[in-house]
């Protein structure tokens, strides 16, 4: 007979799960943060991209992208054109884009630079 899992166990399956969609999540925020800097240092500041053209670029569906482009520009890493169509990097996004110390949390990197600045 199979026996049914605890309530703890299936609590700690959720924790791990939720942690890798986190991670995912944490991915793609650098990825367009890098794409954002590559277009930046290929076209000029502020390298400003179409977001469906982002997502295309990155092989992700729009609604990923959309979700990590709000947290980003939530972070004040990127902004966006008037209609939000359209992104772009600030100075601290490209900053910390330029510097890809992925194992530091974007947040704790901001303050850094604020404090310097």
């Amino acid at each position: 007979m199979k026996k049914s899992p605890t309530y703890d166990e299936l609590a700690e399956r959720v924790r791990e799960l939720e942690g890798m969609l986190d991670d995912e999540g944490r991915v793609v925020q650098w990825e367009i943060l890098e794409h954002l800097a590559a277009v930046w240092d290929r076209d000029g500041p502020p390298g400003i991209v179409e977001n469906r053209d982002l997502a295309a670029a990155l092989h992700l569906g729009t609604g990923q992208a959309s979700r990590a482009l709000k947290i980003l520009s939530t972070l004040g890493l990127t902004d966006h054109d008037t209609m939000g169509f359209a992104s772009y990097l600030t100075p601290e996004g490209y900053d910390i884009a330029k510097n890809k110390n992925r194992k530091m949390p974007l947040d704790v990197q901001i303050k850094g630079l604020r404090a310097k600045g």
